[in-house]
């Protein structure tokens, strides 16, 4: 069995859709799906954001589970310029050596070096403090603590990403923390409509960032696709 882990819902939804035979339930705070996907029985794990939430609960995967490789996916952020939204990439420096020279036969995808910081990297000033001088091109909130978790039990980790966010820019912050509630990974509809009437100069750089969502979800679906049809068979 592979275990797909992702922080929330969304990064996950349209792989569930293209899923059957799901058996849906919930392990304290992670949330897990046991499904067939494309004829694979696989497991998909909402560990949360951030990560302390998100090591705690791959913690909580291996006390139930025995996956034989697992995928960490969702979203990412551009710390480089040349890095843009709907882009899929593939962590060089925390996915395991042995996966790379599999990895290189597959398309739809670069490889990068990721970062992974406790705060939303939401600025381009901020993309430059956590870029450390242009070496690495990607962050994100749980790769780091999630690989340290996953390596240790010796078995296959590809943190994966698509780029929702691009280096230059300026994320609506107070936005997307009144309309998403990443505690309980709820959307609060009625909080943001509430904000973005105080706060009309958000409503612009929401709708940009929201956007680009889609078409993000759709190529990272595309791709682990892709990836599971050629996995090996005894994963």
């Amino acid at each position: 069995m592979i275990c797909y882990a992702f922080p929330l819902a969304h990064e996950a939804g349209e792989l569930l859709k293209r899923c059957t035979q799901k058996e849906q339930f919930s392990l304290g705070s992670l949330r897990c799906t046991v499904a067939n996907f494309r004829g694979r029985q696989i497991l998909v794990a909402l560990i949360g954001m951030g990560q302390v939430r998100a090591s705690q609960n791959a913690e909580t995967i291996f006390q139930y589970f025995r996956p034989k490789g697992f995928v960490l996916a969702g979203y990412g952020g551009a710390l480089v310029p040349q890095v843009k939204v709907g882009q899929v990439v593939l962590a060089t420096n925390f996915s395991s050596p042995e996966v790379v020279p599999f990895l290189r036969l597959l398309s739809g995808f670069d490889f990068a070096s990721f970062c992974t910081a406790d705060e939303l990297a939401d600025t381009p000033k901020k993309r430059d403090m956590y870029s450390d001088n242009k070496k690495l091109q990607v962050v994100d909130m749980e790769t780091e603590a999630v690989a340290e978790v996953v390596r240790a039990r010796s078995i296959p980790f590809m943190a994966i990403r698509v780029i929702s966010d691009e280096y230059d820019q300026v994320l609506p912050t107070g936005a997307l923390t009144a309309g998403f509630d990443s505690s309980r990974d709820q959307s609060r509809p009625l909080h943001l409509l509430l904000y973005l009437v105080t706060h009309p100069g958000d409503y612009a750089p929401f709708k940009k960032f929201v956007s680009g969502l889609s078409v993000a979800r759709k190529n990272l679906t595309k791709f682990l696709e892709q990836l599971n049809d050629d996995l090996p068979a005894n994963w």
